[in-house]
């Protein structure tokens, strides 16, 4: 259930802009949810992520997959809100009141959670991680922190991959750790979470090795081999933030959007 998200190489939509221009929309989207009072804008803000996701090439069932477990959280924190506010109108009731309050809360709770989830996965899917860290150190960020970055998001389908290879030879094995009580954890944690460690441990060796050869962080500065330029995608991703910022502002001034 936990969702796979990793960068997808493209070159439609949201991967033709740049980084700087993508983490841009992605800030757009995090205002829009966090300072608008109504749903209104919540849900144009999520249509438009679902549209940008269809438009980088991304197919619209492949993404709903990708977040299906945001979306059950999603339905979760709805009906925990809707069952626990006790405030407004009641409008029916099944064994607790259910408010008219207690909806549009928890309607803005779920909403506000798919689209800061669904914006930030959107962002890691068309984000070259390179692209970003030279944009990073554009901007004055050394660049070891950026390598650092780049080395956290390849790790992470590193250790999914690590973890599927250990589960793998667990069942050609005839091992299997599910956790039902303490001894089955500690069981898991010995069959899965060590080899996976391990595994994590001697990569970051060897990288720590090949970078210690290269002489890593003998120079100040360092030279790119690809240059980001800002083009056409960039200024329609900063219209598409500008119409947020917009909605957002227009938003505040009536309450009821």
């Amino acid at each position: 259930m936990i969702p796979r998200v990793s960068y997808s190489m493209g070159e439609k939509g949201l991967h033709r802009a740049s980084p700087e221009a993508n983490l841009l929309l992605l800030l757009g989207f995090l205002v829009a949810v966090l300072a608008c009072p109504g749903i209104l804008v919540k849900l144009g803000a999520l249509a438009l992520v679902f549209i940008l996701a269809t438009l980088s090439g991304e197919r619209l069932r492949a993404f709903l997959r990708r977040i299906r477990f945001v979306l059950i959280f999603a339905a979760f924190l709805f009906v925990a809100q809707a069952i626990s506010i006790r405030e407004g109108e009641t409008l029916f009731s099944i064994g607790v009141a259910i408010t008219d309050q207690g909806l549009l809360f928890g309607a803005q709770m779920a909403l506000r959670f798919l689209v800061i989830l669904s914006s930030s996965m959107l962002f890691v899917m068309v984000t070259d991680p390179d692209r970003f860290a030279h944009s990073l150190i554009r901007l004055g960020i050394p660049y070891r922190y950026g390598f650092i970055l780049v080395l956290a998001l390849r790790f992470v389908p590193f250790f999914r991959q690590e973890l599927k290879t250990v589960r793998e030879a667990q069942q050609v094995r005839g091992v299997s750790p599910s956790v039902r009580n303490f001894s089955s954890l500690r069981r898991a944690i010995r069959y899965t979470f060590l080899p996976v460690l391990v595994s994590g441990l001697t990569r970051v060796d060897s990288i720590a090795i090949s970078m210690k050869g290269r002489c890593f962080g003998l120079h100040p500065k360092r030279t790119v081999s690809q240059e980001s330029h800002w083009g056409r995608m960039d200024w329609i991703v900063v219209g598409l933030l500008l119409l947020l910022i917009g909605s957002t502002v227009i938003a505040r001034r009536y309450t009821w959007l």
